[in-house]
This record gives C-alpha cells, sequence and structure tokens, in this order.
C-alpha cells in the first residue's frame, strides 16, 4: 500500500516552459548565443542549469555566472510564469484523502518550489519542499529525493510503500537508486520512450493516474 507520494515540479506539476525558456535565452544572451530551437529548448526543463548551460561548452565557472544570469530573471519574472496541469491538484487532494503523505523532490531551489506550489494554491498539500540548495551541496536528483525521504523518516522496508512521480529520465533513476518505485509522467517534457527506456514502474498519461496507480502498486 503506498502511504508517500514524491512529486517532481516542472513538468510533473505544472508547465514551466515559457519561464524557463525565456531566462535561459537570456542567460545565453549575455554570452552571445542567440538559442531560438523550441526542441532544444524543450530538452532543458528538467536537468540541472549547470548541466545545460555545459552542453555549450562553457567551464564550471562560466556555468555558474549563467546560472546566476539565468535566476537575475528567473526570480522576478520566469517564476510567475507556469501553468497548472488540469487535474493537478484534484489528485493532491484524492491522494491526501486517501492517507498519503506528500513531498517535493525538485532540482530547482527550494525557496522557488514553495513559491511556485503557492502561486499554484497547492503549497497546503505537502508535508515537505525539498529542493537544490544554492551552495550545490544539494542538487542532483538522487541526492534530493534522499533528503524528502529522510526528512519523513522513511528508510528500509517502509520504501515498498513510496511513490516517485517525475517527468524525466532522472527521475526515474534517482528513485530507483533510493530503491522507491518511479512513475513516469508521460504528459510532461520526456522525449518519446525516455521514461520506459529509464526503467519506470508506471507509465501516467495525466496527473489523475498517479491516484489510480498509488491505489494498485
Amino acid at each position: 500500500m503506498i502511504n508517500c507520494v514524491l512529486f517532481d515540479l516542472d513538468g510533473t506539476l505544472g508547465d514551466p516552459y515559457e519561464g524557463i525558456t525565456t531566462c535561459i535565452k537570456y542567460a545565453l544572451s549575455s554570452v552571445g548565443i542567440a538559442e531560438e530551437d523550441p526542441e532544444k529548448l524543450k530538452s532543458y526543463i528538467g536537468p540541472p542549469l549547470r548541466d545545460t548551460f555545459a552542453l555549450y561548452g562553457f567551464d564550471p565557472e562560466k556555468c555558474e555566472e549563467l546560472v546566476m544570469k539565468y535566476r537575475e530573471l528567473y526570480l522576478v519574472e520566469g517564476i510567475h510564469k507556469n501553468v497548472a496541469y488540469d487535474g493537478m491538484e484534484e489528485m493532491l487532494r484524492m491522494l491526501k484523502e486517501r492517507g498519503c503523505r506528500i513531498g517535493l523532490a525538485s532540482c530547482k531551489p527550494e525557496k522557488a518550489c514553495e513559491t511556485i506550489l503557492a502561486e499554484y494554491g497547492v503549497l497546503k498539500y505537502f508535508d515537505t519542499v525539498a529542493g537544490a540548495t544554492e551552495d550545490k551541496t544539494l542538487d542532483r536528483k538522487p541526492a534530493i529525493i534522499a533528503e524528502a525521504l529522510r526528512r519523513f523518516g522513511i528508510s528500509g522496508g517502509e520504501l515498498e510503500h513510496v511513490l516517485m512521480v517525475g517527468d524525466r529520465d532522472m527521475d526515474i533513476i534517482g528513485a530507483h537508486e533510493n530503491g522507491i518505485l518511479a512513475v513516469g509522467a508521460a504528459y510532461g517534457y520526456a522525449a518519446p520512450g525516455e521514461l520506459e527506456a529509464a526503467g519506470a514502474d508506471y507509465i501516467a498519461n495525466r496527473p489523475l493516474d498517479v491516484v489510480e496507480i498509488a491505489e494498485k502498486a
């Protein structure tokens, strides 16, 4: 019986495309790169920003500068350009009514996660919000999932009662590295076959599918 569900944020609870891609383009433009390929920009939703900027050949120090440039715009504009998925709040409410604890495990900074959840009107459903730290001590999905589980006090045999829901392969891989089941959110930003190739235990084609999966897992 599932009694705890962890969620990724971007592409899983809502659509962040406009906010994230606008800010990535803003950061890249500061070094003379005009990125307009929508498919490439779409693929950047999910992974840590440092990994995205490294794809352009920048060294770690320059990647940090670009992350700061990104946040310069994101924290005043991009963070407010998210669209909640249809059925997302109903899904969270139904999980709560079934007695599930709910947590967030995102590579986005924790405060930003809380702001977005509050703007969606669903922060009240979350028992913990685990996100990346500014000092990079916590910025990879496996470690962030582990932190969410630590906050819940879940370990050992209790792990079989936990689901992680996310729309990218790193969510699936991170869940399995922590010994929990993984639900691939196929309605998000994964490329075709990405979630299956990563070994997703279940696939959700819409947010409300997560409730059905939690009931049968």
